[in-house]
């Protein structure tokens, strides 16, 4: 086990060099020059802009410049913005936000997207089914822009008119975790629906399994033949898909953030594209990329517990 866990991550360095190599070259490719995006309409000084392309090595080869990048990255350091600001200091909480609110996302997703699947997999063919399948496809097809805007102004503008009770805050995070509920499910929604499709795929094509067939026939009651022996097995697929996610939701939280104003790494990567804070831009990736290659770890370790034919040598 260990060697496979020191193997995995002896793979994950030229997954993180490269994706975070392509990030660089194209932010540091994108029209326009970051110098004047900072001043504005305003003339930027040649004097001080000469200056501040010598500080940030912009008149450098662009491999020279990952070099210094991936010198700071060893030594802890993400950097400066061309504002002076450590893009550290730009982090901090901004990524507790969001990982909360991803977080949240991936509760709502498990516990809603399986317990559907389940349900419609033990249905199969009835309506219960067919209403779960056609449920799951309107999740899908509506963007989350237009249901996060929807539900926030039913579920925290009207139901609060009409009972006089905020059960769901529409903005910010001064209510604490309540303030993530809404935004949460908003963020799952499209993730729910096809978790909800491959549990019931999977569970089904389990359920038709020999060894299944063979402990109902002895005499298994059926609960402990869909906890122990079809649920479990059914669970590598939905484990893999939960673990990619967790990196998807906090990548893609940056409309669910602007929409209910959340102060998240989401709208920060947004506001720092349009300013052109370059480093705070491949900063965020970078960090993004480490939590989507260890999410990934986690669940490949997590197949030896589900599964003990799985032997990591």
């Amino acid at each position: 086990m260990g060697r496979y866990v020191i193997r995995r991550l002896l793979q994950a360095i030229p997954v993180l060099l490269g994706t975070t190599f392509l990030i660089f070259a194209i932010v540091y490719a994108l029209p326009g020059d970051p110098l004047q995006a900072l001043a504005g309409e305003k003339r930027v000084d040649p004097v001080f802009a000469a200056a501040l392309r010598e500080q940030f090595h912009l008149n450098d080869p662009l491999i020279v410049r990952y070099g210094y990048y991936l010198r700071d990255i060893v030594s802890g350091n993400f950097g400066t913005t061309f504002r002076g600001l450590p893009v550290s200091t730009i982090f901090e909480g901004k990524f507790q936000v969001t990982f909360k609110l991803a977080f949240t996302a991936l509760v709502f997703e498990a516990i809603i997207g399986i317990g559907l699947g389940l349900w419609a997999a033990l249905r199969r063919g009835r309506w219960e089914d067919k209403a779960v399948l056609a449920v799951t496809l309107l999740m899908v097809s509506i963007p989350t822009l237009v249901s996060g805007f929807v539900l926030q102004l039913v579920l925290g503008v009207k139901l609060k008119q009409s009972t006089g009770i905020a059960f769901f805050p529409v903005a910010g995070v001064q209510d604490g975790f309540r303030s993530y509920v809404l935004p949460g499910f908003v963020l799952a929604m499209i993730s729910i629906a096809y978790l909800t499709r491959l549990t019931r795929t999977s569970l089904m094509e389990t359920l038709r399994a020999d060894y299944v067939r063979t402990a109902i026939a002895k005499g298994m009651p059926r609960r402990r033949v869909l906890g122990r022996h079809a649920l479990r097995n059914s669970l590598i697929p939905l484990v893999t898909y939960l673990g990619a996610d967790l990196g998807t939701l906090m990548g893609g939280a940056v409309i669910t953030e602007t929409i209910f104003n959340l102060p998240g790494i989401g709208q920060q990567l947004f506001q720092s594209v349009y300013l052109r804070e370059n480093s705070v831009v491949v900063g965020i990736v970078t960090v993004l990329v480490l939590i989507y290659i260890v999410a990934n770890l986690v669940v490949d370790l997590l197949y030896a517990v589900l599964d003990p034919r799985i032997r990591y040598e």
